[in-house]
């Protein structure tokens, strides 16, 4: 059954964002065994079953406009980089990789991939998301509720912050924090405060888009990773409300091997040459990307048959 986005927002309006705060919190404990045939493990079955069927549906409608796109340039990776974070800022390229006792923050030449720099987190730590702002750059931690700011040029820690809720994807818009914590809410955070001054809850023509990874503002808009999926969403910031589709799929370049945990991650935009740069955790490669409108998409199909 599908909904309008007035009659989502319409819904969504009760909920609080502790309530949100609520469903994403923090823990700490990263030993919990699960039981293959235990009901979680069903749930997540059933899960993973309405998200196939959620992806089906995107690409199916017509409302908004679902994007493709072409490889322009390859450059390598490293394949131990668990990506969280990803930002092209001024010809330097920043990765946030995550994982209990291998987060870390670098700066790549994107050329060669080699790393320039590079700040390692204390195995207590699973980095996430980054953003810079002004001379700093921003990182969150996945369940830990602190996040780390440091000195751009330098990545000496500077400070730390508090926050209520997971920490997943992170973006600015130049003035202030977009954090995502794999609810459907972007939350608008404060840089000197780190309090959240509002929230809006991402839909589109079918429903709430929940699983918001990695995230890049670009262009007015929040780029956003689906978790485990091949999709990014572009996002209004004002509403919420999805703009568009990219479907990313056939990019990955190993599926047999690089899928579960193992997926698409990690967005970063050249102001220069407005294209992006996209890669997954573990992968290999990063991809420089253009985007292929709908109706020039359908054009190359139809002349390549």
């Amino acid at each position: 059954m599908k909904f309008t986005i007035k009659v989502l927002l319409e819904t969504y309006v009760v909920i609080s964002l502790s309530f949100l705060i609520t469903l994403t919190g923090c823990d700490n404990n990263t030993n919990a065994q699960v039981n293959p045939s235990s009901p979680r493990d069903v749930a997540i079955q059933k899960a993973e079953a309405q998200v196939k069927k959620r992806y089906e549906d995107i690409l199916a409608q017509k409302e908004i406009p679902v994007y493709g796109y072409k490889i322009l340039n390859e450059f390598d990776h490293n394949e131990t980089s668990f990506t969280e974070g990803l930002i092209f800022d001024n010809g330097v390229m920043y990765e946030s990789v995550g994982l209990w006792g291998q987060s870390r923050l670098m700066t790549i030449d994107i050329r060669t991939g080699e790393i320039e720099r590079r700040h390692d987190l204390s195995p207590l730590y699973f980095a996430e998301g980054i953003a810079i702002l002004g001379d700093e750059v921003f990182q969150l931690t996945y369940q830990s509720c602190i996040g780390f700011v440091y000195q751009k040029d330098t990545f000496e820690l500077k400070r730390s912050f508090n926050f209520p809720s997971q920490g997943w994807g992170l973006t600015s818009d130049g003035n202030q924090l977009i954090m995502s914590n794999g609810s459907a809410a972007l939350l608008f955070v404060d840089p000197a405060t780190m309090e959240t001054k509002r929230y809006v809850i991402v839909t589109d023509q079918i429903g709430s888009v929940s699983n918001l990874n990695e995230l890049e503002y670009i262009n007015g808009e929040v780029y956003a990773n689906i978790y485990k999926s091949t999709l990014i969403a572009r996002i209004s910031p004002k509403t919420g409300a999805v703009t568009g589709w990219i479907d990313m799929s056939g990019i990955n370049p190993d599926p047999a091997i690089l899928n579960d945990l193992f997926v698409l991650n990690g967005i970063a935009h050249d102001k220069q040459t407005d294209h992006l740069f996209v890669t997954g955790k573990c992968w290999p490669k990063v991809y420089e990307i253009e985007l292929v409108a709908p109706e020039k998409e359908e054009g190359l199909l139809n002349a390549a048959k």
